[in-house]
């Protein structure tokens, strides 16, 4: 493994594990913090702001700031800033991502009987939080002509207990036999609108950042996308079986964060 100066990992799945982190996070993250790299962190979880997520890391022994958080509303923000003409957002998810939105300025609806000009867009993220009456306030909306953002693309969440419905599967919930699940514009990793927020961050020649992740559909993919190299952990969501069927690898596999920490040292004292 060559030597890089920007690193940026997934969280879930990579560096944490439901609540807790995985063996060797924080020691790959204390070193290269000693190495003077730049560090950042990508999500597609759609739950937390980042003002939270940075407690929730913090709580879990792993010190970050808030600029170094990468997340689906800063793509929001990436999205509707290409916008012409005002719109309007009904969200459909976890308070703390309606306030981080609404505190950025742009409108959010109450309902599908708000009064509005311009534009209407339904955001919808997993959350624990989501009712009934959210849902069918959505689906109105849908049938009067909004148009579904989605803040991640996942059908499933990974934790220790199990699988967590996710964002993609809730999304069908609001499909209706005149609506397509691939007409919702998705935000998350590893769309176009996350690959600006992560190219915001690259203050040099590409070829000097890595991506790191356990998903090949949204890590690996969005560093492939924006042209840097990519570290597959087989930690999470990706089985070895899946690298059959995919026709551009991966710039490096490891088993383990520890691997990974192990060839992270090697790299230093080379």
């Amino acid at each position: 493994m060559k030597e890089y100066r920007t690193y940026f990992f997934d969280l879930d799945g990579t560096l944490v594990n439901g609540k807790t982190l995985f063996p060797y996070a924080k020691e790959i993250i204390a070193e290269l913090t000693a190495q003077k790299k730049q560090l950042y962190f990508l999500t597609n979880h759609p739950i937390r702001s980042r003002k939270e997520l940075k407690q929730h890391l913090q709580q879990m022994g792993l010190t970050v700031s808030m600029q170094q958080l990468l997340t689906p509303t800063l793509a929001i923000l990436e999205y509707f800033g290409e916008k012409q003409g005002p719109v309007h957002l009904y969200i459909v998810g976890s308070p703390m991502i309606k306030e981080e939105i609404s505190r950025e300025g742009l409108h959010l609806l109450h309902s599908s009987r708000d009064p509005v000009r311009g534009e209407v867009y339904v955001i919808l993220g997993m959350a624990p939080n989501i009712g009934y009456n959210q849902l069918q306030e959505a689906f109105f909306l849908l049938q009067q002509g909004a148009r579904l953002v989605l803040l991640n693309p996942d059908l499933f969440c990974p934790t220790p207990n199990g699988l967590l419905l996710d964002t993609g599967s809730i999304a069908r919930v609001l499909m209706n036999e005149k609506m397509d699940i691939h007409q919702a514009e998705t935000v998350g990793k590893p769309s176009i609108w996350m690959q600006q927020v992560l190219l915001k961050k690259i203050r040099h020649a590409r070829s000097k950042s890595v991506m790191i992740g356990d998903s090949l559909t949204s890590d690996i993919a969005i560093g492939q996308a924006v042209g840097i190299d990519t570290v597959l952990l087989y930690s999470g969501v990706t089985k070895k079986s899946s690298l059959e069927f995919v026709k551009q690898k991966p710039t490096y596999e490891y088993d383990s964060l520890k691997q990974l920490y192990e060839a992270l040292k090697e790299v230093r004292y080379v």
